[in-house]
C-alpha cells in the first residue's frame, strides 16, 4: 500500500494524537473495568482485557505510547492522517473519537494477549475465587500427592 511514511511518522509525536488516544484508551478502560465479574469462570481473553483495563488509568502515558503502533496499523489512520495530526472542529473530533474507539476494540485483544501473561491470568482467577481445574476437580496438588495426603 502506497502511503506517506514521513507524514505517518509524525503520528507518533503529534500532541493531538497523544491526547486523543490517551482519552480513548482511558474511556475503553473505564467501560471495561466496570463490567461485573461473571458468576462463572470467565474466558482468559476476558480476564486479560480486565487486567489491562485496570492498569491503563495508572499508567496512561505508558499505554498511550505502547499502543501507537496498533493505531498506525489501522487503515482509518492512514486514510485520515491529516485529521488525526491536527486539532479539529467539534464534528471532526467526534468522528475521530468514534474511529479511535473502533480501533481500540479491534486491537485490544491482540495487545492484551501480549501484555498479560498466563501466570497473571491464573493469579487473577485465584484472587477472584475461581479455582483452577485441578482444584475444581478435587484432585491432589503435587505437594499433597508427595506427602500422601488423602481426600
Amino acid at each position: 500500500m502506497a502511503q506517506n511514511n514521513i507524514l505517518l511518522n509524525q503520528y507518533r509525536t503529534a500532541p493531538a494524537v497523544q491526547q486523543r488516544n490517551s482519552i480513548g484508551l482511558n474511556a475503553w478502560a473505564g467501560a471495561t473495568a466496570i463490567i461485573p465479574i461473571p458468576g462463572t469462570k470467565p474466558e482468559a481473553d476476558w480476564v486479560r482485557a480486565r487486567i489491562v483495563a485496570e492498569r491503563i488509568p495508572q499508567m496512561i502515558d505508558t499505554y498511550t505510547q505502547r499502543t501507537l503502533g496498533y493505531f498506525l496499523q489501522d487503515p482509518a489512520t492512514v486514510t485520515n492522517i491529516w485529521e488525526f495530526l491536527a486539532f479539529n472542529d467539534e464534528a471532526t473530533e467526534v468522528s475521530l473519537s468514534s474511529q479511535v474507539e473502533s480501533m481500540i476494540a479491534a486491537f485490544m485483544p491482540r495487545f492484551s494477549a501480549i501484555d498479560v501473561t498466563q501466570q497473571q491470568v491464573t493469579d487473577w482467577y485465584t484472587n477472584n475465587g475461581f479455582p483452577n481445574e485441578v482444584e475444581a476437580l478435587g484432585a491432589k496438588t503435587g505437594a499433597e500427592a508427595r506427602r500422601g495426603v488423602t481426600q
